[in-house]
C-alpha cells in the first residue's frame, strides 16, 4: 500500500470556475467566488469529479427530495483518507444512514437536547461575563482565544465529561481533525496532521471511557455508557467515534459561529450600534450571523438514484458538495445577500444543514451565540474598537485562530 491514498482522478471537462476551495486564498474571502460559482455553472462537475450545488433552492431540494446517501453503493466513503483508521469517521453518525444513523442520534441527543441547553445556559451566561470583564479591565481581547473558542469549548467539555484541566489538549486536535471529512482531496502533510489528531483523540477518549465504566458520572460519555435502545448498546469503539465527532462538532463549528459573527460586527459597526440599541434583535442577528458566513461553507451527501437539479441529471454514486455558504448569498432567496443586516425579514439559511444530518447541536450553539455577542454589544458600548492581524486555523472549516482586538 502506498504512503498516501490515490489522489482523485482529474475529469476531463470538469472545471473549478474560479473557485477552488482547496486554493490557499479560497477562504479569505470565499464568496466573490461563489458567486461566480453560482452564475457561471450552478450544478458544476469538479475536476476531482464531485458535483457542486450552490443555488440556494436547488441545495434545499436535495436536503428535502433526494434520496441520498452518506457513502456509495459500495459502502466507501467519498471523501476520506482511507490510511486514517484510528477513530475514523466512517462509524460517526454524520457519515451513517437510517435506521443507524437514527439510532446513534437518538443515543446522542439525550445529552443535546432542550434541557441540556437550559442547564448549560448559566454557565455560558458566567464564562462570557468573566471573559468580559477581564477584556475591559486590559483594554482588549484576543477574541478567538478568550470568547469564541473559550464558551463552546468549556461547555462541550462539561457536557462531555472531559476534564477542565484537559481542555487545552482539544485546541490543535479538534482543529486538525475537521480535516478528516475531505481528506481525500488534501495534500498529504494535512492527512498525516489529521491522522494523528485521530490516533491522539482515539487514546484519550478510549482511556477516558474506561475510566467511566468504573465511575459512571452525569456526563455525555456515562449517558452513552448507560444508554439502550432497542436492547442495542454502543459498544466501545462505536462510543470513542461518536465522542470524538461530537466534540469537534461541539468545538470548530460554534468557535466559527461565535468568531465570524463577531467580526461580521466588527465590520459592520452599524449594526452593532443596532444591536445594543434594540437588544431584541439578538436571535435574529445570530441567524444572519449564521447565513452571513457559515462556518461550514459545504457538506457532501452521495445520490443514492438519480436525480435530477439545475436542468442535470445526477447518476448514482454521484458525489455532491452542497454549497452552503453560496445558497446563503444566493440573491435569487435573498436581497442584496452581501449585506450584513441583523434586521433582515427573512432568515433561512442553510448553515445548519438539512435533512436527517440536520445539526444535532443548533440549539447549544445558538444559545451560546446569543450570549456572547449580546453581552459583548452591551458591553463595550461607548468604546470604539480596533481589530488587529487575523489568521486562521488549520480547522477544514470556516473557523479563524487569532483576531485581536482593542478598545479605546
Amino acid at each position: 500500500m502506498s504512503a498516501n491514498p490515490e489522489p482523485m482522478p482529474m475529469v476531463p471537462g470538469g472545471d473549478w470556475c474560479g473557485a477552488d476551495p482547496f486554493a490557499p486564498d479560497f477562504r479569505d474571502d470565499p464568496y466573490p467566488a461563489l458567486h461566480r460559482l453560482r452564475e457561471r455553472d450552478p450544478v458544476n462537475l469538479t475536476p476531482v469529479g464531485t458535483w457542486r450545488i450552490s443555488r440556494y433552492d436547488d441545495v434545499a431540494a436535495i436536503f428535502r427530495k433526494a434520496r441520498t446517501s452518506q457513502t456509495l453503493s459500495d459502502g466507501t466513503a467519498p471523501n476520506f483518507d482511507p490510511l486514517d483508521r484510528r477513530g475514523s469517521f466512517l462509524e460517526f453518525m454524520l457519515n451513517k444512514d437510517d435506521p443507524e444513523h437514527l439510532r446513534l442520534r437518538r443515543l446522542a441527543v439525550q445529552s443535546l437536547g432542550p434541557s441540556t441547553v437550559k442547564q448549560m445556559e448559566g454557565e455560558v451566561i458566567k464564562t462570557v461575563a468573566g471573559t468580559l470583564d477581564r477584556a475591559l479591565e486590559r483594554g482588549g481581547m484576543e477574541i478567538i482565544r478568550d470568547m469564541a473558542h473559550l464558551v463552546p469549548s468549556r461547555m462541550v467539555c462539561q457536557i462531555m465529561g472531559v476534564p477542565e484541566q484537559d481542555r487545552e489538549l482539544f485546541n490543535e486536535w479538534t482543529a486538525a481533525r475537521t480535516n478528516a471529512f475531505f481528506a481525500r482531496f488534501l495534500p498529504p502533510e494535512v492527512q498525516q496532521r489529521t491522522r494523528d489528531a485521530g490516533s491522539a483523540m482515539a487514546d484519550y477518549f478510549e482511556a477516558l471511557v474506561r475510566e467511566r465504566r468504573k465511575n459512571l458520572g452525569e456526563d455525555m460519555i456515562s449517558a452513552l455508557i448507560r444508554a439502550e435502545e432497542e436492547g442495542d448498546k454502543l459498544h466501545d469503539g462505536e462510543l470513542v467515534v461518536q465522542a470524538i465527532g461530537i466534540i469537534i462538532a461541539g468545538y470548530e463549528t460554534t468557535i466559527g459561529l461565535i468568531g465570524n459573527g463577531m467580526r461580521a460586527f466588527l465590520d459592520h459597526p452599524d449594526q452593532l450600534e443596532k444591536l445594543r440599541n434594540d437588544p431584541a434583535l439578538i436571535n435574529n442577528a445570530i441567524e444572519e450571523c449564521l447565513r452571513y458566513d457559515t462556518p461550514i461553507l459545504f457538506n457532501w451527501r452521495v445520490i443514492a438514484e438519480p436525480f435530477e437539479v439545475g436542468g442535470k441529471t445526477l447518476p448514482k454514486d454521484a458525489v455532491i458538495w452542497q454549497m452552503l455558504g453560496s445558497a446563503n448569498r444566493d440573491p435569487a432567496r435573498f436581497p442584496e445577500p452581501d449585506r450584513f443586516d441583523i434586521a433582515r425579514k427573512d432568515v433561512q439559511h442553510q448553515a445548519f444543514g438539512g435533512g436527517i444530518h440536520f445539526c444535532l447541536g443548533n440549539q447549544l450553539a445558538r444559545m451560546e451565540a446569543r450570549h456572547a455577542i449580546g453581552q459583548f454589544a452591551q458591553r463595550t458600548r461607548g468604546l470604539r474598537i480596533e481589530q488587529g492581524r487575523l489568521e486562521w486555523s488549520h480547522s477544514f472549516f470556516r473557523v479563524m485562530a487569532s483576531l485581536p482586538i482593542t478598545f479605546h
